[in-house]
């Protein structure tokens, strides 16, 4: 949003003039003066166009823009002010992420809700579900000011744990209630997976196998053996039983540090920025190593300076996520699924600016990437 004014300045005296334009007061950063420099002949009127970008994120009422006339020593020779009257706008956002969670004791999500408008907003926030599942929010009711981001942290508490056996879904619905009486519904899901992992089993039921199989041997073979012949004999056969069952056991603990470790390989972040001049655009890529998998779960956008125009990211040209610049300053996505980019593929950040943000020549746009890299297979 933009407020056009106009100075009118006069030269009243007998000489030519010449004088520099300066904003100034609350809205100086937001104020645009399309000629800083103004000369004028004796009795000529000039009109200066003014451009006051008021922003999404300013309260409405009154607000006072000022200009300072200066004269050739740099002194105020006036000052010419003008109100602006900002009305009410209402403009907000409400997301559930992640929309799907898995655990084996509570999933766990969030309400995000981001104030795009110039009024403070209120959502009610009214949990939904069944099965007996309980629903806990950290707040039932958020108040979020203008141009501010508000995350309620949800907790799903599924009726019972259990052990082992196959996975449960349990469904819920969250209806957000805002000031402007729109109710919007989000629609999550929690797996609910059981409190033993696959491999314990397999892994106890092996190491009780090697332990019977170790005894039964003890008295089947080598208790008799022992007994006919020398104590050394018998002492060199009790280190070998030993040293077998010491190389079982460390078969398990490798079989068991392989089942903990992470499915989708080592974690990893990437940062990806660009810089694109007005009406154009811009780019930056990575490229993925052919003997690598990059699996990215997160992905944070920045607009810091608050520019106009959109933001895209791509796999080898392929769009993944597309959003518009002037929705946020920080957006932040996560992924139950990852992204997958394969050996050789290109992880590829493009803004294309419209309009710059107050007092910005440019739109400088980045991404914070999160995920995991694993090898090629």
């Amino acid at each position: 949003m933009a407020a056009a004014l106009t100075l009118r300045l006069h030269n009243d005296a007998s000489s030519n003039e010449v004088v520099r334009l300066r904003a100034a007061g609350a809205l100086a950063k937001q104020t645009i003066v399309q000629s800083e420099t103004v000369y004028l002949d004796p009795d000529e009127t000039f009109d200066v166009p003014v451009i006051v970008d008021v922003g999404p994120a300013l309260a409405a009422g009154p607000h006072s823009s000022l200009i300072e006339v200066l004269n050739g020593d740099g002194a105020i020779a006036v000052a010419a002010e003008a109100t602006i009257d900002v009305l009410e706008s209402l403009g907000y956002g409400v997301r559930l992420v992640p929309e799907h969670s898995r655990s084996a004791t509570a999933g766990r999500h969030r309400i995000v809700v981001h104030n795009s408008g110039n009024t403070p907003v209120v959502v009610e926030l009214t949990p939904e579900t069944a099965d007996n599942v309980v629903i806990e929010l950290a707040t039932p009711v958020v108040t979020v000011t203008p141009g501010d981001t508000a995350k309620v942290d949800l907790r799903v508490t599924p009726p019972e744990r259990f052990w082992n056996g196959p996975r449960r879904t349990y469904g819920f619905t969250i209806h957000a209630l805002g000031s402007d009486g729109v109710t919007q519904d989000f629609h999550g899901t929690f797996d609910q997976g059981p409190r033993l992992r696959p491999w314990i089993v397999p892994a106890l039921v092996g190491a009780t196998i090697a332990l019977l199989l170790g005894t039964l041997a003890w008295f089947t073979l080598l208790k008799p053996w022992v007994e006919q012949t020398a104590e050394d004999a018998a002492e060199q056969a009790i280190l070998d039983d030993r040293a077998a069952l010491r190389e079982r056991i460390t078969e398990l603990e490798v079989a068991a540090a392989e089942a903990e470790e992470l499915p989708l390989g080592e974690p990893a972040d990437l940062r990806l920025a660009a810089t694109a001049a007005p009406g154009s655009s811009a780019s930056d890529a990575f490229e993925v190593s052919n003997d690598r998998v990059l699996s990215v779960t997160d992905v944070v956008f920045q607009n810091p300076t608050g520019a106009v125009g959109r933001v895209t990211l791509l796999r080898d040209d392929v769009v993944l996520l597309e959003s518009e610049l002037a929705n946020f300053r920080d957006l932040d996505l996560h992924f139950v699924a990852p992204f997958s980019f394969e050996g050789s593929s290109t992880v590829e950040l493009r803004v294309s600016c419209t309009t710059p943000g107050p007092n910005e020549a440019d739109c400088p746009v980045s991404a914070t990437i999160v995920g995991f890299v694993d090898q090629a297979r």
